[in-house]
């Protein structure tokens, strides 16, 4: 291919960027792409003349509806809001009706993923006020992501120059860009309000350049003054570009230089250069770390970022963010609207053989001796860059839960790049078909994925229901018919309830449904609450006669106590208020016929296991209700696993919602005298106060440290952390 063909196919490559873009903008729904609900608060904010937020933990949704964002270095913010300022966007909150009940990060079976109440106001075209000024902000995203491939293009040509004017390693150069655009969650992200955009746009800018810097021995003052710039607006887009500035000295440190040239000039070269790029950056993005030193005490805001979004317990430890791995590796390829609208998994490995292939190219290279040590020192300069991302990344996540692969966008070019050397290395049919196999699904994800998981279900039901059951709740919402999937489980299963209702006449409020399976002692073991239509109807927006089908799925505890007979329930409330549409009979709440016997485990494997080497295996209760002065002797079943470090406590706490303590018990456990693999049965008697109210109380199950109080991690029987403060079960007191 000729540079002529070459530059107008990369140009193509960009315009198909464009298209694609604007296409998951299109059809993802507003507010509904990660994060979105809170970017652009914090957008409109600016456009109507609002100065930077000052960050206060506790802040409600009225006083900073931009909530974590408002930590966010303001550059992204700054240029959308510019370009929808002339918009009047005053009805913003009409249309930013937020769900309570969505399953925000969580993947579900039975829907409910969508963040917002959808409202028609937001789809009437032509477009006006905030339904218009979204779509704009998204418009910046698109262009900043468009200069992304671009710039994915201009570094993969600097790692894979020219040679000659028919060079076949055109079609590698061009891959590169076409893997950047076509990587699911990137488009996603790049059609929404997300600074995510910014930041990939500078750290794709600050790629190319610092592998232009290394190969063209640009040590110049304008090199260093632009690498300056990019850095310090960089840093004004989000915190984690600062690392190109490591990436830009290694580039000059890498940089050669004439054979004749004296270390001392050498070394005072190199510093005047990264000396004059740190100055630039400073002078440009300086002036925001030190707000953020003398507002929160820290130079990059992470204290108020964390105040706002919440912190984990205490710091996650390396096992625990392994046992996040696949959520990381999914986010990377596309995990849609609020983190919870997944491909079938079988796409996901696909995608991972795929780069598993290409990784295994690039060693098969190395190990022929096909690696220059020009190429050596490319590979050193890209995966520092790599490298630093996904350390900063390990940290950050440590603190907040954020295990998420889209945070190493900034970095894209060079993983695109790898993908692409790693399937050319096999052959150019194979990195070929690798790229269109990609773009294909990029393509299609919005119409068979995103837009199906938000569009409202049709007037009617879905189909007949078993159980006949014609409640009415408030004369106006009709159960009109009931069918579980299943009348038996065991603890970990997940049970599904299917409903039928009708709306016999219009109603002012957007009522939810709520679905409890509740044990003999009307404990609830398991519950979910959603707005119908799988969380995507406006009850009070319905005409009266409309029909519509719900199913509920809800998860019994792993670790709930067995055997027991368990009740379907089933209300109707007003979230906002609490209050209750109550039945002909007053009742405020409805249980079915149909029961659900849950039998004991079968299985052997460990209900819990912790990182301080002990494995639960079983547990029982000597009564299944609390008696005020009586106490309730617990058995618990362990294995020691592994050699524990230092000593172990283990406490057993009852305790109220309001984490109002009625009994507890501690001891101290000889976990390195246990014999390995053998079971051990504790007791731990736990005497209720004679004082305590009625209501409903918490097993809480904790082993700690006696020395520093230190808590150990739990993981379940699939190796994903749950906490190390574990509610075991719910013990009623009459």
């Amino acid at each position: 291919m000729s540079a002529t063909a070459e530059r107008r196919a990369a140009q193509l490559v960009v315009i198909l960027a464009l298209l694609l873009f604007g296409f998951y903008g299109l059809v993802t729904p507003l507010f509904e792409a990660s994060d979105e609900l809170w970017h652009y608060p914090l957008v409109q904010h600016l456009a109507n003349g609002g100065d930077l937020p000052v960050q206060r933990a506790g802040q409600t949704d009225a006083e900073a509806p931009w909530r974590q964002e408002g930590s966010q270095p303001p550059l992204y913010y700054w240029l959308a809001a510019l370009a929808t300022m002339p918009l009047d966007d005053h009805d913003w909150r009409t249309i930013r009706r937020i769900n309570p009940h969505s399953d925000m990060g969580v993947p579900t079976r039975d829907g409910n993923v969508n963040i917002i109440l959808q409202t028609p106001q937001a789809y009437a075209f032509p477009w006006q006020g905030a339904a218009l000024a979204v779509r704009v902000a998204r418009l910046v995203s698109v262009l900043l992501s468009a200069g992304s491939v671009w710039f994915a293009y201009r570094a993969a040509a600097q790692l894979f120059p020219r040679h000659g004017e028919r060079d076949p390693r055109a079609w590698l150069r061009l891959s590169v860009p076409m893997i950047v655009a076509h990587t699911p969650m990137f488009a996603f992200i790049s059609g929404s309000v997300n600074n995510d955009n910014a930041a990939v746009f500078f750290g794709t800018l600050g790629t190319w350049w610092a592998l232009r810097v290394w190969r063209l021995r640009d040590l110049s003052l304008r090199s260093a003054l632009l690498a300056g710039a990019i850095a310090g607006l960089g840093a004004l887009s989000k915190s984690s570009v600062l690392g190109v500035l490591a990436l830009f000295s290694l580039a000059a440190l890498l940089a050669q230089d004439d054979a004749a040239m004296t270390r001392s000039a050498w070394l005072r070269r190199r510093a005047l250069w990264i000396g004059g790029m740190t100055l630039v950056t400073l002078a440009i993005s300086g002036w925001w770390f030190v707000r953020n030193r003398a507002l929160y005490g820290d130079w990059l805001g992470w204290n108020a970022f964390l105040d706002v979004v919440g912190r984990r317990d205490t710091p996650a430890t390396l096992a625990q963010l392994w046992s996040e791995r696949e959520g990381f590796v999914w986010s990377f390829w596309g995990v849609f609207g609020a983190m919870n609208v997944i491909y079938p998994p079988w796409v996901y490995d696909v995608l991972n053989a795929l780069s598993g292939m290409a990784l295994l190219g690039i060693v098969w290279r190395m190990m022929r001796g096909k690696v220059s040590p020009a190429g050596w020192r490319a590979l050193a300069l890209g995966g520092t860059w790599v490298g630093l991302t996904f350390i900063a990344l390990l940290r950050w996540t440590s603190l907040t839960p954020a295990s998420q692969g889209r945070l190493m966008f900034p970095c894209i070019a060079l993983i695109a790049t790898g993908l692409a050397y790693g399937w050319w290395a096999w052959h150019r049919a194979v990195l070929l078909g690798s790229v269109l196999a990609l773009s294909a699904l990029a393509w299609l994800t919005p119409l068979l994925v995103i837009a199906p998981a938000y569009a409202p279900p049709a007037d009617g039901w879905a189909r007949p229901l078993a159980q006949r059951v014609g409640a009415a709740f408030g004369d106006a919402v009709h159960l009109v018919a009931a069918e579980p999937e299943a009348l038996t489980a065991r603890p970990g299963d997940a049970v599904t309830l299917h409903l039928n209702w009708e709306l016999r006449q219009p109603v002012t409020r957007n009522y939810s449904v709520f679905v409890h399976l509740v044990d003999e002692h009307d404990v609830i073991l398991a519950q979910r609450d959603m707005h119908p239509g799988q969380g995507r109807l406006a009850l009070s927006e319905l005409p009266a006669g409309r029909r519509w089908s719900d199913f509920y799925t809800v998860r019994i505890p792993a670790w709930a106590l067995a055997p027991a007979t368990l009740r379907w329930v089933v209300g109707v409330y007003d979230h906002a208020t609490g209050e209750r549409l109550t039945l002909p009979d007053g009742a405020d709440r409805l249980f079915l016929d149909a029961a659900l016997t849950l039998q004991a485990r079968t299985t052997e494997t460990p209900l819990l296991r912790y990182t301080n080497g002990v494995a639960l295996l079983s547990y029982e209760a000597s009564a299944r209700v609390l008696r005020a002065g009586e106490t309730l002797t617990l058995t618990t079943s362990w294995r020691r696993e592994a050699l524990p470090s230092g000593e172990w406590a283990i406490s057993l706490q009852l305790l109220d919602e309001g984490a109002n303590k009625i009994a507890q018990h501690d001891a101290t456990q000889p976990l390195a005298q246990w014999a390995p693999g053998a079971p051990i049965t504790l007791t731990h008697p736990l005497a209720v106060r004679a004082d305590a109210a009625p209501g409903v109380y918490r097993l809480l199950l904790v082993w700690y440290s006696p020395q520093d109080f230190k808590r150990a991690p739990a993981y379940d029987e699939h190796g994903q952390f749950v906490g190390d403060q574990i509610v075991l079960t719910r013990f009623r007191l009459p």
